[in-house]
């Protein structure tokens, strides 16, 4: 039987108002309550029960069927002594179904080798430590704004002919002003995908062995920061159609086709990335892009101290540096269009620890 353990320790009085208004402060005025589900139990029929604001906490176990979070409650796996609790919905059409603004899902092992993982129509929501293993997205996020989607390992994992499908890591649709941070997205054909969404945060992430790592169509003004884009088939990070006014800084993009890859896309600034061990590192067409940092920048080179703008460290350029300032006297030219005027000649990790704040970020 599934368990709802509410605020107690008050009496309930519909004649005396203040207490009525003690157990609204005590207990919030949704009397909100712990709900448990153990092995055995449907995590669905928890959620059909909860009222606003409840706790449903799932022992471990496996757990088949798929959810829909309709409900603003927080749905939290407790390893209870057997690992994470699965969920195994084993459905083309998804297995968790982020339908209600403010809700929670942390805690989980979701896995899914017919469909998608987490599917979020909703705002407000935060998606934290799961586990996911999917065939279709991982996480996906449609016309969702203002979420948070933190400490998830997203992978791809598809049987049979569903290997044939294409499938994403972290995909945003139409969705802005969410926060993906510090999560890992692997084996998938795009590892962290923005589809026109815009003034999203994409930091400290980890997109290994995609065929994309982080790949951004047709969006604006969105933060990709201190990531990593490693081992991609193609590209490690993508600029393409329409890519205006993002900002890509400190990201460590190594062992890829290609470093990055811009089409048609302007007006975004790169710098104080490295570029390392790529195929090519760098591809660029029908694109103008700013390659350096947007304000000069306080750093040290074999010990003394300069001031400058700084652009990206590229493991395969070959020019000298005169003067010893750390730059590379002169530019690095990219295939088609396009160039760095201030390469760094050690990656920026070596050449600079400065603190310094743009469009709230903390480079360094």
């Amino acid at each position: 039987m599934i368990k709802k353990v509410f605020c107690s320790g008050i009496k309930r009085s519909g004649e005396i108002v203040s207490l009525i208004l003690i157990l609204f402060l005590i207990c919030g005025s949704a009397l909100a309550a712990t709900i448990t589900v153990q092995p055995g139990e449907r995590i669905q029929e928890a959620i059909d029960q909860a009222r606003t604001g409840d706790i449903i906490e799932v022992m471990s176990g496996t757990y088949q069927g798929t959810l829909d979070i309709k409900k603003e409650v927080a749905l939290m796996g407790i390893d209870s002594g057997e690992g994470m609790p699965v969920i195994d919905a084993g459905s083309i059409l998804g297995s968790v179904f982020m339908t209600a603004n403010n809700s929670q899902i942390s805690g989980f092992r979701i896995v899914n080798p017919n469909g998608d993982g987490i599917d979020v129509t909703s705002s407000h929501n935060t998606i934290s430590n799961n586990t996911i293993e999917a065939c279709g997205a991982a996480i996906y996020l449609m016309v969702s704004d203002k979420n948070k989607i933190v400490n998830n390992n997203a992978s791809v994992r598809c049987q049979g002919v569903m290997g044939l499908l294409s499938s994403d890591g972290i995909m945003l649709a139409h969705s802005d002003e969410n926060i993906i941070e510090g999560n890992t997205a692997s084996g998938a054909s795009m590892g962290i995908y923005l589809y026109y969404s815009h003034n999203n945060t994409i930091l400290n992430n980890a997109a290994l062995s995609n065929d994309h790592g982080i790949a951004i169509k047709g969006s604006r003004d969105n933060i990709i920061q201190e990531n990593r884009a490693i081992g991609s088939k193609e590209e490690g990070i993508g600029l393409l159609n329409g890519c205006s006014g993002n900002t890509v800084t400190k990201n460590n993009v190594t062992g890829n086709s290609i470093g990055i890859y811009l089409r048609e896309s302007n007006q975004n600034t790169i710098y104080l990335n490295d570029f390392i061990d790529n195929l090519q590192n760098a591809l660029s067409s029908d694109s103008e892009n700013i390659w350096h940092s947007p304000e000069q920048i306080s750093y040290s080179s074999a010990g003394k101290s300069y001031t400058g703008l700084l652009g990206n460290y590229w493991s395969d350029y070959k020019g000298n540096d005169s003067d010893g300032n750390g730059l590379g006297d002169a530019s690095y030219s990219f295939e088609y269009d396009g160039q760095d005027d201030h390469p760094l000649m050690t990656p920026s990790s070596d050449l600079i620890k400065p603190k310094i704040t743009h469009k709230g970020m903390v480079i360094g």
